[in-house]
């Protein structure tokens, strides 16, 4: 009990000092926020936006969204000796400060008269890569998770990042896109929080950094406004006749929780309503997103990483971090917005193992000639796997670790039980190795043609009215 009230002191002391901070400070009662993204939109809009920032409408953001991918983790090499680690300072706040897309200026059916240089915006391209590219710098969404690879295809990208590519010997053939005036929406914000992150300490250094960080992506938020209800049992089917289910979620004999979709599009519902014979109704209700401001700031942060990426010496990079034995040079170093820092001062990493996105372990000898040893692996607790099991996973062996506690959620009982687990650690790159180099992915290998417009509209229509018949 004596524990517990120390606690709950603590953290009243802790949210009324956050209070205090934010309507001194910004105005702004924090009782009234359920997210700390929603905070931090609440401060740009109410201390540092100038202008009425447009809503995507449904068909818009469809087509935009498709440009949205996050961070790029690539691997490259699956061994290096005497590599630098270094990270770059705030890279998503300094892509902000970039300019934004804005208004929507025009939309383009037809593109083959449009010059690439002179279009800002999001646009449908043929994509051809050059002959033989060791690192392929243009996402795509393969199997829910994005690789770069090599070959050709087509996908809806961000104007700033064909351009940035085209050097490289990339080809683009612009399809149909949508162009927008630029505007510099976030430079003043970014500005008040990254100095007020360099003179902080604390927990005012951690407000700051979580300010410049977390507004862009609220930006992204889907359409979808989906309402969840628990109701009882037999009162299920004038939901089904009269809504939108998207899930039904088991309680127990007498309760269940459903789903509903609450904001289709109007045209969509009268259609549906005119096939089915229904009379399905849904609120009006806008998601206040823009994803072409959040598609925009990933790719700049992507652009900005490719000379890095380039580096002979770089063999793995995560989303604004790289390892290389290249050694920058000083002006690209520093304590400013988009240079970068030596994560290990000076430190050189004596070996490092690369598997793939999120795998890799390597070892130092640190300033007390301890020697330290690192490693990421998806799945399980960060540095807990040693060199030596590292080393093991690399020749093709599996690893099983035990996790002491893991946490699960029982929808039938509402219970939180805690067990403990194993999971199974090996390699899940697709690349093939060569010589210690990996092999981008030729993208025509991996996807099949696509069948004709007609046979996919024919197959989506179909997928969807057996979705609804069966609701």
């Amino acid at each position: 009990m004596e524990y517990s009230l120390q606690e709950s002191n603590s953290l009243f002391n802790a949210l009324y000092s956050a209070q205090e901070l934010y309507i001194i400070n910004f105005n702004i009662d924090i009782t009234s926020i359920l997210s700390t993204s929603t905070l931090s939109l609440k401060i740009f809009k109410s201390k540092f936006l100038e202008v009425d920032i447009p809503i995507l409408k449904g068909m818009t953001d469809s087509f935009i969204r498709k440009s949205y991918f996050g961070g790029g983790t690539d691997y490259y090499k699956a061994y290096g000796t005497n590599l630098h680690y270094y990270d770059v300072n705030s890279l998503y706040p300094f892509a902000m400060s970039k300019p934004m897309p804005y208004k929507l200026i025009n939309k383009y059916k037809d593109m083959s008269n449009i010059e690439l240089n002179n279009f800002f915006g999001f646009c449908l391209v043929e994509v051809e890569t050059p002959n033989n590219i060791l690192k392929p710098m243009l996402p795509v969404k393969y199997n829910n998770q994005t690789i770069y690879p090599t070959g050709s295809w087509t996908g809806v990208y961000f104007s700033e990042e064909l351009k940035a590519l085209t050097p490289l010997g990339y080809k683009f053939k612009l399809i149909e896109g949508y162009e927008f005036s630029k505007i510099d929406l976030f430079s003043k914000y970014i500005e008040h929080f990254y100095n007020l992150k360099k003179i902080s300490t604390g927990s005012e250094r951690f407000i700051a950094k979580m300010h410049l960080n977390q507004l862009y992506g609220i930006f992204g938020r889907r359409k979808d406004l989906i309402q969840t209800i628990n109701i009882y049992r037999k009162d299920l089917e004038k939901y089904l006749i009269s809504k939108i289910i998207k899930s039904i979620i088991e309680i127990n004999e007498e309760i269940i929780t459903i789903l509903i979709q609450n904001n289709i599009d109007n045209d969509i519902l009268e259609e549906l309503n005119i096939c089915l014979d229904t009379n399905i109704t849904s609120k009006s209700i806008e998601v206040q997103s823009n994803v072409a401001i959040a598609s925009a700031v990933t790719s700049y942060a992507r652009i900005h990483m490719i000379p890095y990426k380039l580096l002979p010496g770089t063999v793995y990079t995560d989303t604004d971090s790289i390892f290389t034995s290249d050694i920058l040079d000083n002006n690209l170093i520093g304590k400013e917005l988009g240079l970068m820092k030596d994560e290990l001062d000076g430190i050189t990493i004596q070996e490092g193992y690369f598997l793939g996105i999120k795998q890799y372990g390597y070892k130092y000898i640190d300033n007390n000639n301890q020697i330290i040893e690192r490693s990421t692996f998806a799945g399980v607790e960060r540095n807990s796997l040693s060199l030596f099991e590292i080393k093991s996973i690399v020749e093709g062996n599996i690893i099983r670790k035990e996790i002491p506690i893991r946490f699960y959620k029982t929808f039938k009982t509402l219970n939180i039980s805690i067990k403990s687990t194993h999971v199974s650690l090996r390699k899940t790159n697709l690349k093939k190795l060569i010589n210690n180099n990996y092999i981008p992915i030729n993208i025509n290998n991996i996807i099949k043609p696509k069948y004709s417009l007609f046979n996919i509209i024919k197959r989506k229509v179909l997928k969807l009215i057996n979705k609804y018949l069966k609701q």
